[in-house]
């Protein structure tokens, strides 16, 4: 008994390890010296993979106890729930980073202004899963809220797209942000409903923090998009739009938020640099909004059980 327990824990670590190792690049290689290139960032990429490789084939022939149950990787509405959260974790966070900065610099609001926008998803969505979730409950059934869920996320994407201009009012934003709120909660209770609804209770646990891992590798992945698409796209626009007297200041023009508010709202170089912000800011949600498109076969991947039908655990559970 003992050993099997030494071997979860062991399971537990290098899982987490090698998790670990192989996220954090996605995080700090536009910080690392030569990018992606930069010896240590290419070091944790590969021992990162090597060790969830061997926390694979560890869990599926050696391990005494295996963490995870592999048949559930077959299981379709599995599958689907997965793909679906890491798609949309994707699609959001190529864009939604660099949201407040953008509604300092295009609408002129405070820090704190700024991040009452862009809570605007959490205040939201936090009410309407209560709703949702009665909803689902009376009908039996949650496959059919992805159907609003899909088209509206999508939607309120290409109208960010749009809105995407300079000194476009903030009311557009809020409006945008309420349609994702909408759209994101759905995606956050069915991914989980639906795996809660395919899995017996003794497996919950797992197939949750599979939802939860693959998850984070599609928000890191979006993460690193958006840097890449910044990085080579707002110096150029800038270079492009900024006035000869600014080039002089362009440097801190590029890095530092503080010194692109500074200029007054109406001068050329304030013009210039919320330009240079809806050049890359289109680009981001465009690739936000056309990996959306991958929800669909997740969407059709995953079952409509009927959760009236589905027995549920009563009691202490060992």
């Amino acid at each position: 008994m003992k050993y099997q327990s030494c071997g979860l824990v062991f399971g537990v670590l290098v899982f987490t390890a090698g998790l670990i190792l192989f996220e954090l690049p996605f995080d700090i290689a536009g910080y690392a010296p030569h990018g992606w290139a930069t010896d240590y960032i290419v070091a944790m990429l590969v021992v990162g993979f090597s060790m969830l490789f061997f926390f694979a084939t560890w869990e599926k022939w050696l391990a005494p106890i295996p963490l995870f149950e592999w048949r559930l990787l077959t299981n379709r509405t599995i599958i689907g729930a997965v793909l679906l959260d890491a798609t949309y974790q994707l699609s959001n966070y190529c864009w939604s980073y660099y949201l407040t900065s953008w509604l300092q610099v295009n609408n002129d609001l405070t820090i704190s202004t700024a991040n009452m926008v862009n809570n605007i998803f959490d205040v939201v969505s936090g009410v309407l899963l209560l709703f949702i979730g009665w909803a689902i409950r009376r009908v039996g059934h949650y496959k059919w809220t992805l159907y609003i869920a899909i088209p509206l996320y999508t939607l309120a994407q290409g109208l960010l797209i749009h809105f995407r201009k300079p000194n476009m009012n903030v009311g557009y934003q809020v409006m945008c942000q309420i349609f994702l709120a909408v759209g994101g909660s759905i995606f956050i209770l069915v991914e989980q409903l639906s795996i809660l609804a395919a899995v017996d209770h003794q497996h919950v646990a797992t197939a949750l923090a599979l939802l939860n891992v693959v998850g984070t590798i599609g928000d890191s992945t979006g993460l690193t998009i958006s840097t890449v698409i910044w990085q080579n796209t707002y110096m150029k626009a800038l270079l492009r739009d900024l006035p000869e007297s600014a080039m002089s200041n362009l440097n801190n023009i590029y890095e530092d938020l503080v010194t692109q508010t500074s200029y007054p709202v109406g001068s050329a170089t304030r013009l210039a640099i919320q330009n240079a912000y809806a050049y890359t800011e289109l680009r981001l949600l465009a690739v936000g909004c056309g990996i959306m498109v991958l929800a669909i076969p997740w969407t059709i991947l995953i079952k409509d059980i009927n959760l009236k039908r589905k027995v549920q655990v009563r009691g202490t559970v060992f």
